[in-house]
C-alpha cells in the first residue's frame, strides 16, 4: 500500500556552517550569497540587527536606511537574490578583528562580480565593520553592519550599500 522513501538530508545549503565561532558567521554570509540561499542568509541575523550604509549613499537615500533593521535586510536581499543569476563571485576577507566584551568586531575588506538575470553586470567593493554576538545557545549572530566605501575606488563599481538600495 505506502512504500517508504529513503531519508533525505536537510535542505540547508553546503555553504552553511554551524555559526559556533564569530568568524564563521561572515564565512557563512559570503556562502549564503554565493548559493542565493535566503533562508541560510536570514539566519546570520540577531533579531535587533542593524545596518549602517557608507555615507554617501546614506546622504542620497537617508529615507531608505533609516532604521534598517532584519525585516529590511531580509527583505532587500531576497529581491536582490531573485534577480542575480546563479553563483556570483563574492569574496570577503578578514582584515582585523576586535573584541570587545562578547561582541567580536571584523573589519572585512569585499569585493563582488555580480551579474544580473537582463545580463547586466556591477563590481561590488568596499569595506565592511561586521560586528558579531554570541546567543545564550552558544552560536553567533551577525548584530551591526557599517559599510564603508573602499580605500580606492575602481571606476563603475559601487559599495554594498548602493548594491542595497538598488532593490
Amino acid at each position: 500500500m505506502f512504500e517508504l522513501r529513503s531519508r533525505e538530508n536537510p535542505t540547508l545549503s553546503s555553504g552553511w556552517i554551524l555559526p559556533d565561532s564569530a568568524q564563521i558567521v561572515i564565512k557563512n554570509i559570503q556562502n549564503s550569497f554565493i548559493d542565493l540561499n535566503i533562508v541560510n542568509y536570514s539566519n546570520n541575523f540577531d533579531d535587533s540587527f542593524a545596518f549602517h550604509p557608507d555615507s554617501i549613499t546614506y546622504s542620497r537615500n537617508p529615507e531608505l536606511f533609516s532604521n534598517w533593521d532584519k525585516t529590511k535586510e531580509v527583505q532587500n536581499a531576497t529581491v536582490m537574490f531573485s534577480q542575480i543569476r546563479s553563483n556570483p563571485d563574492v569574496n570577503i576577507s578578514i582584515m582585523s578583528a576586535d573584541t570587545i566584551g562578547d561582541t567580536v568586531n571584523f573589519l572585512c575588506p569585499y569585493e563582488m562580480q555580480i551579474i544580473f538575470q537582463n545580463g547586466d553586470a556591477v563590481l561590488v567593493r568596499g569595506k565592511s565593520l561586521f560586528k558579531v554576538y554570541p546567543h545564550e545557545d552558544g552560536l553567533y549572530y551577525l548584530l551591526e553592519w557599517e559599510d564603508f566605501l573602499p580605500d580606492t575606488n575602481i571606476s563603475g563599481s559601487i559599495t554594498w550599500s548602493e548594491l542595497k538600495a538598488r532593490f
